[in-house]
C-alpha cells in the first residue's frame, strides 16, 4: 500500500495535468474559432459574436491556473487524507 506522500504525488501529477489540458483545450479552441472567423464577413455580427467567445474562451485559462494553485496547497496539506479518515 503507497504512503501517503505518493499518494500525494499522484494527486499532484493529476491536478497539473488536467489544468494542462484543459488550458491546452482552451487554446485549440480558441485557434478553431479564429480559423472559423477568419472566413466571416469583417465587421458583421458573426464575427463580433465570434471575437467575443475567444476572449470569453481565452479568459477561462487564468482561473484554472489560479484553482491549480489552490489545489496543489489543499494536497500538500493533506486535507483530502484528513477528510478521508471520517
Amino acid at each position: 500500500m503507497p504512503n501517503s506522500t505518493d499518494r500525494r504525488d499522484e494527486r499532484r501529477r493529476g491536478a497539473v495535468w488536467g489544468a494542462v489540458s484543459a488550458t491546452a483545450m482552451r487554446l485549440i479552441a480558441a485557434v478553431v474559432l479564429l480559423w472559423i472567423r477568419a472566413g466571416m464577413t469583417p465587421g458583421g455580427v458573426g464575427s463580433r459574436v465570434t471575437l467575443v467567445v475567444i476572449l470569453l474562451e481565452l479568459g477561462t485559462i487564468v482561473p484554472v491556473w489560479i484553482l491549480l494553485k489552490t489545489r496543489l496547497k489543499e494536497i500538500q496539506g493533506g486535507e483530502e487524507d484528513a477528510a478521508s479518515q471520517y
